[in-house]
């Protein structure tokens, strides 16, 4: 199994924080394209840590596909690098170039790829050369066995639902100042069975542990600010 970090950010601080041993980092947000990292920022990480380097990253604006894209080239070059996809104009970039580092369907596309026809899925998937899928909650893994590929397990947290209204500057997701960074926030309603967790634009339950069986364990750190 391999163990990987979810990095919040990638600046100095955060690189200079990953622990020694360490052997792959997730970079960027499966719900959020603002958080995708600046490219000087991945230069710096991709120079500074020779493990391997996974981006993630969300459904896309043009703009963001563009970014996604010269990020991909950035963390490809130098070291081990993949790419976790929830976007179909992403998947078909990536299908276009001779060579490009291997590619998880996202959470969210997984849960898509879920109610596929079976040959529709494997058809899908064989196209964009799917490697394996992100996963944090075990009932879609008996959804997705037919297909026969590894998947990545996050914890401690299990996605819930994503917004593009920003919960953090109370606007739509474009132009994000990446207010949310370092932040969580705990939310209860006696009509909810128990709180969730908001962070970034997506709601999350906590209480995932690690997975045995999974080809990649992602752990992602507590907030370093959790606000009650």
């Amino acid at each position: 199994m391999e163990k990987a970090l979810a990095l919040e950010a990638c600046g100095p601080e955060d690189i200079r924080a990953i622990p020694a041993g360490c052997k792959a980092v997730v970079i960027g947000s499966e719900f959020c394209s603002g958080l995708l990292p600046a490219p000087a920022q991945a230069r710096a990480l991709r120079q500074a840590f020779k493990g391997k380097i996974v981006l993630a990253t969300t459904l896309l604006t043009q703009a963001a596909l563009e970014k996604a894209i010269a990020l991909v080239k950035i963390i490809s070059t130098g070291g081990p690098a993949g790419v976790i996809a929830n976007d179909l104009g992403l998947l078909e970039a990536l299908r276009a170039r001779k060579k490009s580092p291997p590619v998880n369907c996202g959470r969210i596309l997984a849960h898509r790829v879920k109610i596929m026809p079976e040959a529709y899925a494997k058809d899908f998937l064989a196209r964009y050369r799917i490697a394996g899928f992100e996963a944090d909650d075990a009932a879609i893994l008996k959804r997705l066995e037919p297909y026969g590929l590894p998947f990545s397990w996050h914890y401690p947290f299990r996605y819930a639902t994503v917004t593009r209204f920003c919960p953090w500057e109370n606007r739509w997701a474009e132009g994000c100042g990446r207010s949310c960074l370092g932040r969580a926030r705990k939310l209860t309603s006696p009509r909810l069975p128990g709180p969730l967790w908001l962070r970034g634009c997506a709601y999350f339950v906590k209480g995932n542990a690690p997975r045995r069986g999974s080809a990649r364990s992602v752990y992602t750190p507590p907030a370093a600010k959790n606000e009650i």
